[in-house]
């Protein structure tokens, strides 16, 4: 990830948690992974850079959940600083729970981005483990969680799995085409 990159993901962490007044990391992984689905299969791209794994109780922006558990060697040190900067445990006894240390930066969320980010929190905020879990599960989850190797979703998937039109999952698989020419 770019360090624009990181920074958009930590200010959009930290529009969830502004918006939720705090919530556990596992909510908020679903959250941010529900209205990234919902983006890419709108848009053709993704509201986050991080990668998506299919974990057992469901899809993890996997640098995020490395910087959350405070990983050095698993993620980027850059990512893990500005996020230390800016979220906090809620205390001893929520470790879990995430609160954000300061207001995001709206120069990094545009307004579509925003409409699915608050209609992800508005669907997903008050759901169970379990409902959460069940939800994720999804067809993207599965080819991940069933293949050999690291298990990350691709857009592609998570794109049909939200039902994407035909010529968004055409510009997505040009757009993965583009990517490896000039890589």
């Amino acid at each position: 990830m770019t360090g624009f990159q990181q920074q958009t993901l930590i200010e959009i962490v930290l529009y969830v948690l502004n918006k939720t007044k705090g919530v556990d990391y596992y909510h908020l992984f679903k959250i941010l992974y529900f209205a990234d689905k919902a983006f890419l299969a709108k848009w053709g791209t993704r509201i986050i850079a991080d990668d998506f794994y299919a974990l057992d109780y469901g899809p993890v922006p996997t640098n995020l959940y490395n910087a959350v558990k405070n990983d050095h060697r698993m993620t980027d040190e850059g990512l893990v600083s500005i996020y230390n900067a800016a979220v906090k445990k809620a205390g001893e006894d929520a470790p879990n729970v995430l609160i954000a240390k300061r207001p995001e930066n709206m120069d990094y969320i545009s307004q579509p981005m925003m409409e699915e980010l608050d209609k992800s929190i508005s669907e997903n905020l008050h759901l169970t483990f379990a409902q959460l879990k069940d939800k994720s599960h999804d067809s993207a989850w599965e080819k991940a969680y069933r293949s050999s190797g690291r298990r990350v979703m691709d857009d592609y998937s998570i794109a049909l799995a939200a039902g994407a039109d035909e010529s968004t999952l055409r510009y997505i698989i040009d757009q993965e085409e583009l990517c490896k020419a000039l890589a």
